[in-house]
């Protein structure tokens, strides 16, 4: 008996195929979409908290303290668009710079005052203490709550008219 060529081909590329081993594919990754892309963190802009004066109302401290300002608008910050806030603390006038960062970060560089001698009982140098300890600043209820550093408290001020 005669075997016929074609049968003979069909024999050896099933043998072929069946004595090669295949290349291991490589699990693909699915193509990346919006809903998979993490939002883009950014800072800030100074309009959050520019714009107005700010007068210190109190301080409230994690240990249950509480300094509140007599008369706010003698501790007042003014936080300019160019990375400058002016400063009042009761008969001293100063500035000092800020920067924002994310998650709304906030730091101030130590703030040049004049040196006046304030009447007994001021909080000026208590004021500037606790500025100088800010990390951070959130927005609740049209005030201004700048966090202090360590989670040790919060200073709260409201906008005042000019």
């Amino acid at each position: 008996m005669r075997r016929s060529p074609l049968r003979h081909c069909v024999v050896l590329v099933l043998l072929s195929a069946a004595c090669s081993t295949p290349e291991p594919k490589t699990p693909s990754l699915p193509p990346i979409t919006p809903i998979m892309m993490p939002p883009a963190l950014t800072a800030p802009s100074a309009e959050a908290i520019a714009g107005r004066v700010w007068g210190w109302q109190r301080t409230e401290f994690r240990d249950g303290r509480r300094i509140a300002a007599d008369t706010p608008e003698r501790y007042t910050l003014e936080f300019l668009a160019d990375g400058r806030v002016q400063l009042r603390a009761d008969c001293n006038r100063g500035s000092a710079g800020y920067t924002l960062g994310t998650n709304r970060a906030l730091s101030l560089t130590p703030a040049a005052t004049t040196k006046a001698g304030c009447p007994p009982g001021s909080k000026d140098a208590e004021f500037l203490r606790e500025l100088a300890e800010v990390a951070s600043y959130m927005r609740s209820d049209g005030d201004l709550m700048l966090l202090l550093k360590t989670e040790a408290g919060s200073m709260r001020f409201s906008p005042l008219a000019r």
